[in-house]
């Protein structure tokens, strides 16, 4: 009995100093820096500050970064949720909080990044002093864009909206007051550009307005953003304080990003410094 007590001990010895050793010479995988950064890439003219300025700056970092593309937003946000891919840029605090209820998911914004604001172009008017009763005006017909519209318009008093109106959500039943009776037209936004030249004025969103060579000097009045409409660098909450996202995010907010934004021919006049 006692040799069968001592040949259990000498068992039980050995596989603790080999757990020892195993514990000793290896590495948690949490303490391993991970140096391959896979970024979705939904349609979006933002995409151009990944391209030109971040992706160039962390592989002097030592960092490989593949860029995935997708066709939607939504499906970067799937692939986020899944794992397949590690971070977007691509959406506002407003959208994500509508992903996030619908998907129970908790997506987190990283940080805030530089943004292209809506603004109101115009044909036929060189001034938003030139507005007329009974003068027709386009915005864009998806809610996020209909309620950024009447709250521009607001800003410029040509209309009034209901103290409930809410910022996401106002739509034109919302309007309280028309001053000018402003007779509005609402259409898909990628259509703005063809039908500017039919309308007095018209309110498109900064992307559109870029994609279809609309110069930013022909803005007569920019939307200035609220933090809650800023685009925003998303990824999942267990990696928030990764070395890769502080890293992603140290370059958000960098001087070479503010230089792009103000100098680059593309860029120039497009995109707003994030307030968030």
């Amino acid at each position: 009995m006692k040799k069968y007590f001592n040949l259990v001990v000498l068992m039980l010895l050995g596989l603790t100093l080999v757990a020892c050793e195993q514990k000793s010479t290896s590495t948690p995988a949490a303490q391993v820096q991970k140096k391959e950064i896979i970024v979705g890439m939904p349609p979006s003219m933002h995409n151009i500050l990944m391209e030109r300025v971040v992706k160039p700056e962390l592989e002097k970092q030592g960092y490989t970064v593949k860029l995935v593309n997708f066709s939607s937003l939504r499906d970067a946000n799937t692939a986020l949720v899944e794992g397949s891919i590690d971070m977007n840029a691509a959406q506002h605090q407003a959208y994500l909080d509508v992903y996030n209820k619908e998907t129970n998911n908790d997506l987190v914004s990283l940080v805030h990044i530089p943004s292209i604001s809506a603004a109101l172009f115009s044909q036929s008017h060189h001034s938003v002093d030139e507005v007329a009763p009974g003068q027709t005006i386009v915005i864009p017909n998806d809610p996020s864009n209909t309620a950024r519209a009447l709250l521009l318009l607001q800003k410029l008093h040509w209309i009034t909206l209901k103290p409930q109106a809410q910022s996401g959500t106002a739509s034109l039943d919302d309007i309280a007051d028309n001053k000018y009776n402003l007779q509005f037209k609402t259409v898909l936004s990628e259509l703005i550009p063809r039908v500017l030249g039919e309308v007095d004025y018209a309110i498109m969103p900064g992307g559109v307005a870029w994609l279809s060579k609309v110069p930013a000097e022909n803005a007569l009045v920019q939307e200035q953003l609220s933090p809650n409409l800023e685009l925003m660098v998303v990824l999942k909450k267990q990696n928030l304080n990764t070395q890769w996202a502080q890293d992603v995010k140290q370059l958000y907010q960098s001087a070479q990003l503010k230089k792009f934004i103000n100098e680059d021919p593309e860029a120039k006049g497009r995109f707003i410094w994030p307030q968030g």
